[in-house]
């Protein structure tokens, strides 16, 4: 069961480097090619919640600024997978070594993740 829980870790992690991607690199990162840039382009895809991309018009479906918000746009759809994966680990975490030293582990798989894909795989060479 510890390589559900690290697994869940990494997806946690890699799911954080999208959204921070996302809002802060998004002009220098893979996703800029993607196609469908209303789903990835943070600048474009807030509009995806609202009827006609128009807050005033209400929401773009029921729930769509709220409770699914995650099927809006990339940034709320990792957001939603990140939290998923983070809680879901709390299921198959059962201490190692103390709760301490797990603790300082899971940090660093998480942090050194989240940065191999923040600064090396998703953003592109300048």
């Amino acid at each position: 069961m510890i390589w559900l829980f690290i697994s869940l870790i990494v997806i946690a992690a890699i799911s954080n480097a999208v959204m921070d991607v996302l809002q802060f690199k998004f002009s220098n990162s893979i996703f800029s090619k993607f196609k469908n840039q209303n789903w990835w382009n943070p600048k474009l895809s807030w509009a995806n919640k609202w009827k006609n991309g128009d807050p005033l018009q209400g929401e773009n479906f029921w729930g769509s600024s709220r409770w699914f918000v995650r099927f809006t746009d990339a940034w709320y759809f990792f957001q939603g997978l990140m939290f998923t994966s983070l809680f879901f680990s709390i299921i198959y975490y059962t201490t190692i070594f103390s709760k301490f030293v797990d603790f300082i582990g899971i940090y660093l798989i998480f942090t050194i993740i989240f940065e191999i894909f923040y600064s090396k795989i998703f953003c592109l060479k300048q």
